[in-house]
């Protein structure tokens, strides 16, 4: 008996059915992690550590912005619940003429009470792992081994994840406000995981081990 040949698959055919995995893979992508960004949210809370890290958030006309208000009362709260004995407030100048989100986060929270010698600051960085990056030069100054991370609650997960990916053992106390576009932020935020994969994949992956 003569074999069959194999029938080749016409290009137009090949080209969709590739088309059609490459979006079912983004489906996939998006939905589970989407999952795994609203689970870290709802059932992360901050333990005893060796300080807390506010991260940085907009200051407008010099004082914080509401996003940046509900990360600071966190930080309040963990800081009267005596979870740390230190503060280490980020986040370089957002807008010309403002403060440093830094220097606004330590303004509130010394008129809420808190000594200012309790408060590190970082003022330079410009990103969430700048952010995490040199407040890890701080604890490593001030023999800090662990940190609770204050963020909100869609930004959990990818925090978490670049402060393993720095080597910083830490906790998150997320801000549990649900903002008005929470779809919009979730995205975004998976949009931000996907990059931190392809732009560090080694580190990514030794994080998530």
């Amino acid at each position: 008996m003569k074999k069959r040949k194999k029938k080749k698959l016409h290009p137009v055919r090949l080209f969709f059915r590739l088309l059609l995995s490459a979006v079912l893979a983004v489906v996939l992508y998006f939905g589970g992690m989407s999952w795994v960004i609203l689970h870290t949210w709802k059932t992360s809370s901050g333990t005893p550590s060796d300080g807390i890290i506010v991260l940085g958030a907009a200051v407008w006309n010099g004082k914080p912005s509401p996003a940046l208000r509900e990360r600071i009362e966190i930080a309040l709260d963990a800081w009267n619940n005596k979870l740390a004995p230190r503060i280490i407030a980020t986040g370089g100048i957002g807008l010309p003429g403002e403060p440093s989100e830094a220097a606004t986060i330590k303004a509130y929270l010394v008129q809420r009470g808190v000594p200012a010698d309790a408060i590190l600051v970082e003022d330079k960085s410009r990103s969430t792992y700048e952010n995490l990056q040199n407040s890890r030069e701080l604890m490593e100054r001030y023999d800090m081994r662990s940190a609770i991370l204050v963020t909100h609650g869609y930004h959990a997960f990818r925090a978490r994840m670049m402060a393993d990916m720095l080597d910083i053992d830490s906790t998150v106390e997320p801000v549990q406000v649900r903002p008005l576009r929470l779809a919009y932020y979730t995205l975004r935020e998976c949009g931000g995981v996907a990059y931190l994969f392809v732009t560090d994949p080694l580190r990514f992956i030794k994080a998530l081990l």
